[in-house]
């Protein structure tokens, strides 16, 4: 059975294959895209030879991967999760994304949800580093008050000493 692919998963088939900023081959490529590897290279070949150059400048979805809302792609990753390699490729040409889309946006997710939580905890510990301070300051000025009560009393009991002890002589 013969498997047909949407014009935009095949642009974006190409681009990837074109920007492999990594050397990575194009048969490993394709096999992250769970295409035959001469299906990929007729698609590089039909873009050198300037058959899909136009399409790769025009739209080529009616939503692109960047497009998508943070609602959407949380949706796609939770659909995508427990299904097995073939059904998660096949699942991305529906929606028209690859699977390394996922697997970004699934970090994305996490960074920003170890950032929240990092935030919430420097404001956390800020607040509490305040508070130890405060707290400090006020044990401080209270000890201070302590020391100068117990010497005036300690001054009041001798002065009553003096006095006594002079009175009598």
């Amino acid at each position: 059975m013969q498997t047909t692919y949407s014009k935009a998963f095949k642009i974006e088939a190409v681009k990837k294959a074109l920007s492999r900023a990594s050397h990575t081959p194009l048969k490993d490529i394709a096999r992250s895209l769970d295409l035959p590897i001469s299906t990929l290279y007729g698609w590089v070949r039909a873009m050198e030879n300037k058959d899909l150059k136009s399409s790769l400048t025009s739209e080529g979805s009616k939503k692109k991967s960047c497009q998508r809302t943070p609602q959407e792609r949380f949706e796609a990753i939770l659909k995508a999760e427990g299904l097995s390699q073939e059904q998660r490729s096949e699942y991305c040409r529906k929606l028209g994304i690859f699977p390394h889309h996922l697997e970004e946006w699934k970090k994305e997710f996490i960074e920003n949800f170890s950032l929240k939580n990092s935030s919430e905890k420097n404001n956390e510990l800020k607040v509490l580093k305040e508070d130890v301070k405060r707290l400090s300051k006020e044990l401080h000025r209270k000890e201070k008050a302590l020391a100068e009560a117990a010497a005036l009393l300690v001054l009041k009991k001798k002065a009553e000493d003096y006095w006594s002890s002079r009175e009598g002589d």
